[in-house]
C-alpha cells in the first residue's frame, strides 16, 4: 500500500473519505432534528388534545411519516448506495453505456478524454474560439 501523502492517490482517498464522514455528519443532524421536532410536535398533541375520554386524532404522524421517508432516503444515499458515487463505479458505469451504444471501449491503460462533467466547462485558451 503506498502511504506516501503527496501521491495523487492518497490525495483521491482521502478526498472521498472527508467527503463521506461529511455525509455521515450531515445524516446525524437530519436523524437529530427529525427526532427533537417530531418530539416536541408530540408532545404539543399530546398537552393540547387530552380530552377526558381518550386522546383525538393523532395528526403528528403525517409529518412524522413524510420526513420519515426523506430520512430514509438520505439514511440509504449515505450507508447504502455510498459507494456507487466513486470514481471507479462511475467509469465501469461508462464502459457499460459505451458497450450498450456499440462504441469501442478503449483499452486499459489508454487516458480517456475529458469532458469536463462535474467540472466548470472552461473555454482552452490555446484554442481559436469561434463567434
Amino acid at each position: 500500500m503506498n502511504y506516501d501523502v503527496s501521491s495523487p492517490e492518497y490525495r483521491e482517498a482521502y478526498r472521498m473519505a472527508e467527503r463521506r464522514v461529511k455525509a455521515k455528519i450531515g445524516f446525524y443532524w437530519h436523524l437529530a432534528s427529525y427526532v427533537i421536532v417530531n418530539g416536541m410536535l408530540i408532545v404539543i398533541y399530546l398537552l393540547t388534545t387530552m380530552p377526558v375520554g381518550g386522546l383525538y386524532y393523532p395528526w403528528f404522524v403525517w409529518p412524522m411519516l413524510g420526513w420519515g421517508i426523506g430520512l430514509l432516503f438520505h439514511f440509504l444515499g449515505v450507508y447504502v448506495f455510498a459507494s456507487n458515487n466513486s470514481p471507479a463505479v462511475r467509469q465501469r458505469m461508462i464502459e457499460e453505456e459505451l458497450r450498450k451504444m456499440g462504441t469501442p471501449v478503449p483499452p486499459p491503460g489508454v487516458q480517456w478524454p475529458n469532458t469536463g462533467y462535474g467540472q466548470a466547462n472552461v473555454p482552452d485558451p490555446n484554442r481559436e474560439q469561434k463567434y
